[in-house]
């Protein structure tokens, strides 16, 4: 059974039913049409527009992007946890060797105007 959302979202399981969701349309994929709709329900998401008559969806069809969803997902990855850390001791290490390096260089004599 697959269940479409109102909103577009879908659900697939067995144990579905419409007094889970009251408001949203059941596609059985049991059957030939069922599953050729529930197919193309996986391939177009999320883009696509619903077509509902008399209170059952018969279709999808696809949609363009918006221009927020273009630029979505040409955005750049967030960072991980990880990588944030990573990114925090390699400044701490650049400032330390910066701090290492004035260092030799005073006791070399180096860092003085003579």
């Amino acid at each position: 059974m697959l269940v479409v959302h109102k909103n577009g979202s879908y659900e697939s399981s067995d144990w579905l039913s419409a007094e889970t969701y009251p408001d949203s349309h059941f596609v059985d994929t049991k059957t030939d049409e069922g599953k050729e709709l529930a197919s193309k329900v996986v391939e177009l998401y999320p883009f696509y527009q619903l077509v509902v008559e008399d209170g059952v969806l018969i279709d999808v069809e696809p949609r363009d992007r918006t221009p927020e969803e273009i630029e979505a997902e040409n955005a750049p990855s967030p960072k991980t946890a990880e990588q944030i850390r990573i990114e925090q001791l390699e400044g701490q290490l650049a400032a330390q060797q910066a701090v290492i390096d004035a260092l030799v260089l005073d006791a070399l004599g180096g860092g003085r105007d003579v």
